[in-house]
């Protein structure tokens, strides 16, 4: 008993590397220990820490007509894929709609970029699932109607660290045949400051640029980044720089080509593009170099003749690389496959999905204790 040491005898930042490593769920209960660690957790210190040490997961949700679910998920492919949940979230307490349907438009530094897609009321909320802290963004001014395209992308600026949240909407004239964009009548994008609680209207991108509603914007070193096709249906990245709000293009891995059915990530810190267009092969590009068009190289080929035969053609998302050369991908919205390296086969993902008709999604999350509050003290809530 003489040599017992107790815990929080220990310096600070011996306790602070200690708790930095524990689940989740355990730090945010040792905040009831006592009050110099509940000063602790919430520190800048520890919650940069934390965030340091923090793995990249993978929130995956599923979605119905009456209901959905979300998992934080951890992902490991050594010998066979191998996956823990480490978390549930529930998002529920956000809208004040009782039939709210959230959807994830963002993640950046452990806060989201949330939607509500009720077709009575598309709603807009910025949350940390880990601090069960959110805020609600006001609606932005203009109307909505159809075909109007609309997209978000939500990002941080690298100079400044101010978050913000950028909504792309242009007008479309659809050909009556194929359903083609022929005319961009109207382009427009507005950006959210988190600091200034308002939105502000930029210079939009150019009016020959369509945008997919189906693809969100993504975040890559000070970026946001959307995968689009211009009128003649050739595709290029359509890139906006957070901190001078401008908008800027570049070629993707096939210039001057025509494609369908791709799909913009981020793969071991690299731009990725995944293009299911082939008929044979589901081709992973990655940008080696950011913003040197040349540095595009096609890292993986999944062939689609020996497990995936039969398939309807629809984007497919890559979503995670192994060390081994194995990538986890979403086909389309409806199931998780994992593509080993090693033996070149393709093999379904065990989500333990809710019964009946449902659909999946999945987006990167480092989970961080940052509190929303250090941004816009008066607007935030808890659920």
């Amino acid at each position: 008993m003489r040599n017992r040491i107790l815990l929080t005898n220990l310096p600070t930042n011996v306790i602070a590397h200690i708790l930095a490593r524990l689940p989740a769920k355990t730090i945010a209960a040792c905040k009831s220990v006592c009050k110099p660690w509940l000063d602790l957790i919430a520190s800048p210190y520890f919650i940069s820490l934390h965030f340091s040490l923090s793995r990249p997961a993978l929130i995956v949700h599923h979605y119905e007509m009456f209901g959905s679910r979300f998992k934080l998920l951890d992902f490991h492919h050594s010998h066979g894929l191998w996956q823990k949940t480490t978390a549930k979230l529930d998002f529920s307490g956000l809208s004040p709609l009782p039939d709210a349907n959230i959807v994830i438009d963002g993640s950046v530094n452990g806060f989201l970029l949330l939607r509500d897609i009720n077709y009575k009321h598309e709603a807009l909320y910025v949350c940390n699932p880990l601090t069960r802290e959110f805020f609600g963004l006001p609606r932005p001014a203009g109307p909505l109607r159809y075909p109007m395209a609309v997209t978000h992308g939500f990002g941080v600026s690298i100079l400044t660290g101010k978050y913000k949240v950028v909504r792309i909407m242009h007008d479309r004239e659809l050909n009556p045949e194929d359903g083609t964009c022929v005319r961009v009548p109207s382009s427009s994008c507005q950006v959210y400051k988190f600091q200034a609680r308002a939105w502000k209207t930029v210079s939009g991108p150019p009016a020959r640029f369509v945008y997919d509603s189906r693809l969100v914007g993504i975040f890559l070193r000070g970026n946001i980044h959307w995968l689009v096709h211009d009128l003649e249906g050739f595709e290029l990245i359509s890139s906006f720089d957070l901190e001078s709000e401008c908008f800027v293009s570049f070629p993707g891995p096939f210039p001057g080509c025509r494609r369908i059915l791709g799909s913009l990530e981020v793969l071991r810190g690299c731009l990725a593009l995944c293009d299911n267009t082939d008929c044979e092969n589901i081709n992973i590009w990655v940008m080696r170099e950011y913003g040197v068009e040349k540095s595009w190289s096609k890292e993986i080929v999944i062939n689609k003749m020996q497990d995936l035969a039969g398939l309807s053609f629809r984007l497919v998302f890559a979503l995670k690389m192994f060390d081994d050369g194995s990538v986890l991908i979403v086909w389309g919205d409806f199931f998780m496959l994992c593509y080993c390296g090693r033996s070149k086969s393709v093999e379904g993902v065990d989500l333990d999905r809710p019964r009946g008709p449902n659909h999946i999604e999945a987006i990167h999350h480092v989970p961080c204790f940052l509190s929303l509050k250090s941004f816009v003290p008066e607007n935030v809530r808890v659920y």
